[in-house]
């Protein structure tokens, strides 16, 4: 009897420790992108600087949220007028916020994903300056394993990882290249 409750004691221990560990997998994560991480100093691209300067690093806020804001700063900086987003919530919002915006299922000029997703990513229509917009890339391992694959694609020339979400660009007069930025 002693040896089973040992038994179940340690198997308890165990699956504790498993839940911890998942809970500890983003603040891992972020410490991991802090080390690699550099500011708008460390890119050589005069497109990727430009938008991270003229862009992400301005001070005004159009949301509290990190992902939000950016998603509204680059849809502004782009100049978008199509996009692709399939998430009530956020289409709701952009409603309010850009009523130019049109909603479609073909070539847009910007797309949204909420997390990672390679077979999404590759089903998408695009044009050259398709700008997609991928949030959570470092949620879990999965989402991180499914980040690597893309920005692994031979389609997708410029990948900028900002932690809690990233930009990804198809532009193909750019030279193949990743950024890892702080905001």
């Amino acid at each position: 009897m002693k040896l089973k409750q040992k038994q179940n004691a340690g198997l308890r221990c165990l699956q504790l420790l498993k839940a911890n560990l998942k809970k500890m997998f983003r603040p891992i994560a972020y410490l991991k992108f802090l080390v690699i991480a550099t500011n708008h100093h460390g890119v050589h691209s005069p497109f990727i600087y430009n938008y991270i300067t003229k862009c992400l690093y301005t001070k005004e806020r159009l949301s509290t949220g990190k992902s939000e804001n950016a998603l509204l700063k680059t849809i502004d900086y782009f100049n978008v007028s199509a996009v692709d987003i399939k998430y009530p919530d956020l289409t709701i919002r952009l409603e309010k916020t850009h009523p130019h915006l049109s909603y479609t299922n073909e070539i847009a000029d910007f797309v949204y994903f909420p997390g990672p997703s390679l077979t999404k990513l590759k089903a998408i229509k695009y044009h050259n300056n398709t700008v997609v917009f991928i949030d959570n890339i470092h949620n879990t391992r999965q989402t991180e394993i499914q980040w690597e694959a893309i920005k692994n694609l031979d389609t997708i020339r410029v990948t900028v990882d900002l932690f809690y979400f990233a930009i990804v660009f198809f532009r193909k007069e750019q030279a193949k290249e990743h950024f890892t930025i702080r905001i």
